[in-house]
């Protein structure tokens, strides 16, 4: 099984993919995150994503982004299930995404898009917060009552991300809007989409997912 996952920022698709991949012993491919263990590795490759990531802070190019698509899916068994998250994002990347799992001998069983307004995406995303040095996400309100706290793990400092702030969160959803979800579309013509309402509970949600899943 072979599955997509989408959602603006704040809709918990990457929490999503995670309890999916662990429900279908299934690989969960993160391509950010998989690009910054690529980034760390001692090729030159490797030295050419931290120089993009590290350096001059641009996007990735799409040459880069095949390149390391078709290592991660070399590295996998044909049989082995994969939820995909962060990946295709756009148009062009779909197209080569598409093409090189039918190269791979696979194919997609399903697109999930869990749904959340604007206005609940800059809810949810305003609340986030993270630690400097090991990365550990917080929610304000919930995990910590002030930006002046220190980690609970490491002891670091916890800041905000500049796209995580209003105007970069607004900038995302634009993005989101104008070049992910006529991808959405691409998977709906085909009856391969599920759309999930992302104003529930996770355990909702995935609960809803499954079962569309079944369905489908």
């Amino acid at each position: 099984m072979n599955i997509v996952i989408f959602g603006p920022q704040g809709s918990g698709k990457g929490t999503q993919a995670e309890k999916l991949a662990e429900h279908f012993d299934a690989e969960h491919i993160d391509m950010g995150k998989f690009l910054r263990e690529v980034a760390a590795m001692p090729t030159p490759l490797g030295r050419e994503v931290w120089q993009i990531q590290n350096v001059t802070k641009t996007l990735v190019p799409a040459r880069i982004l095949q390149e390391v698509f078709t290592i991660k899916l070399n590295s996998l068994p044909r049989e082995k299930s994969i939820i995909f998250d962060g990946f295709p994002r756009n148009a062009d990347q779909t197209q080569y995404f598409e093409k090189a799992m039918s190269e791979f001998g696979r194919h997609t069983n399903a697109a999930i898009l869990i749904n959340l307004s604007e206005e609940e995406s800059l809810k949810r995303i305003s609340k986030r917060w993270i630690c400097a040095k090991c990365k550990k996400v917080f929610i304000m309100g919930r995990d910590i009552q002030s930006e002046k706290e220190r980690c609970a793990e490491c002891g670091g400092e916890i800041i905000q991300r500049t796209d995580d702030t209003k105007e970069g969160i607004l900038k995302r959803l634009k993005v989101f809007r104008e070049e992910t979800l006529p991808i959405v579309e691409y998977y709906k013509e085909q009856d391969k989409l599920i759309e999930i309402d992302g104003t529930q509970s996770i355990s909702e949600v995935f609960k809803n997912i499954l079962s569309e899943l079944e369905a489908l």
